[in-house]
């Protein structure tokens, strides 16, 4: 009876111990997301430990908690000049999309659209 109690108040402490942190990588991940949002690289590499981290749990880790923030990775390309202004070619570079990023775009596009129908209507109008 004193070791079935004993592990389940073990058991408790270590869910105590994912819960916070937990609660550390999703203040960083909050830092990184409103105060430095141009260092997407970090921020995406944080979000990978957290996979790491939440996997190695076993059966206390939550996965498709961390796969649900996980950014998508873009190849992209920009030019580049040389020291005299010239063209230099082009580099690649990987960008990455995060879900709340895509989702702002989409309502852009979306409102975009509306106002689109709403001139055309009121131009109909006339």
């Amino acid at each position: 009876m004193l070791e079935d109690d004993f592990q389940e108040h073990l058991y408790e402490q270590k869910k105590q111990c994912i819960q916070r942190a937990r609660r550390v990588f999703e203040k960083a991940i909050n830092y990184y997301r409103t105060s430095a949002p141009e260092l997407k690289e970090e921020r995406a590499m944080l979000l990978e430990e957290w996979l790491n981290m939440e996997s190695s749990f076993g059966e206390l880790g939550d996965v498709s908690l961390v796969q649900a923030k996980l950014p998508k990775k873009l190849k992209k390309r920009r030019q580049t000049q040389s020291d005299d202004g010239l063209s230099a070619g082009y580099e690649e570079y990987i960008d990455y999309l995060f879900p709340e990023e895509s989702q702002t775009t989409n309502l852009k596009i979306l409102e975009a659209a509306y106002k689109w129908k709403k001139q055309k209507i009121v131009s109909d109008d006339e």
